[in-house]
């Protein structure tokens, strides 16, 4: 590159300025990637935990909303800690039977707990796992509610919601 008369080029402070404003961008901009993938697995963690909650609260409300009869177990020997009896149609006899559905709380090596549904036909789904349901669920006969609380843990998070469902059905 040839120089005209008079141009000399970049002066040192010039080069220094640029070099400066270059590593203050690429200092700033991996600050940012380190912080995004510490809090990444942290996120992820919360969204699992949140969807756990969530699934649980859920399955149990819906539960509950449509139940004739709630028994809530309070005995920490037994696995059982909700049993809903709800009415359901029979298409085979066209009538109305009763449908019983227990929630159980199975132990994990971890310290924590997976919530099962199982109904009386014998189809058990799990519907979360990293829970735990910190307190008995308080039932409410007067106005037919029942509250109760579902926690998730996974990794260095925990989510906590609490819910309350009422029956539609008046107990028979």
């Amino acid at each position: 590159m040839k120089f005209k008369p008079g141009e000399k080029g970049f002066t040192l402070i010039e080069l220094l300025v640029g070099l400066g404003i270059a590593a203050f961008v690429v200092g700033a901009s991996s600050m940012t990637v380190i912080t995004m993938m510490r809090l990444s697995p942290q996120n992820n963690d919360w969204a699992v935990a949140l969807r756990q909650v969530q699934d649980s609260g859920h399955w149990i409300c819906r539960d509950v909303l449509m139940s004739a009869n709630l028994t809530i177990d309070d005995n920490p020997a037994t696995p059982e800690f909700l049993t809903i009896v709800k009415p359901e149609w029979d298409d085979v006899s066209k009538t109305v039977v009763p449908i019983t559905i227990t929630y159980e709380l199975e132990d994990t090596p971890d310290g924590l707990q997976r919530l099962t549904r199982t109904n009386d036909t014998g189809d058990q789904i799990m519907i979360a796992q990293y829970i735990s349901i910190p307190t008995t669920p308080d039932y409410n006969s007067e106005n037919r509610t029942m509250t109760f609380t579902v926690e998730a843990t996974l990794g260095e998070v925990t989510v906590a919601r609490q819910y309350e469902a009422k029956q539609r059905l008046p107990a028979p």
